[in-house]
């Protein structure tokens, strides 16, 4: 397999949650300062890779991990903003436990450490992005109101995805590389 540009790694919600995200979009509105995601693009990240100069390599380094790791529990509830929710670039949807993605991530970080940057080794928040917002925004409001909302019921991911994001004026396309199973 060849080299990858702008590569990450993540869950893909089920159709059922992916419904409830859409159902979401006529609560919020049309509200200019945002400019949504489309549903083929939503997913939980769990690590930003970059580039990659073989994706077999990557692969490899992963499929043996992961393939051990507990598969997570996955309820997307909470929402949240990048850097803050009082000036944000980023509107996203949070994950009711996070603990079992981190457990996920810990693994991707350890088995793909050869692969990764340091300035992408950060703090982890799973999130599904939402929406971008540039110039970054007060987003408080937004985010307050969906507090305590729980979208679709909670899922069990049995694979990370691993993905190559092409960007285009459209938005990004991402493209399915590979999927790993989680033990």
């Amino acid at each position: 397999m060849s080299a990858l540009r702008r590569a990450f790694l993540a869950v893909v919600p089920p159709p059922d949650v992916l419904d409830a995200i859409d159902g979401l979009f006529d609560r919020a509105g049309g509200r200019s300062k945002f400019r949504w995601t489309r549903r083929d693009q939503w997913h939980v990240t769990v690590q930003y890779v970059g580039k990659v100069g073989s994706a077999d390599d990557l692969i490899g380094a992963l499929a043996g991990p992961l393939a051990v790791v507990a598969a997570p529990s996955v309820q997307i509830s909470g929402a949240g903003g990048f850097p803050s929710a009082r000036r944000s670039a980023v509107f996203w949807l949070g994950v009711r436990d996070p603990a079992p993605l981190r457990a996920v991530h810990n693994v991707v970080i350890d088995a793909a450490s050869g692969f990764l940057r340091a300035r992408d080794v950060i703090p982890y928040v799973p999130h599904l992005t939402l929406a971008r917002l540039d110039p970054p925004k007060r987003i408080t409001t937004e985010v307050e109101a969906l507090a305590d909302v729980t979208l679709g019921g909670a899922w069990t991911a049995e694979e990370l995805v691993l993905m190559e994001s092409e960007s285009h004026r459209s938005g990004s396309i991402y493209r399915t590389v590979a999927r790993l199973p989680l033990g």
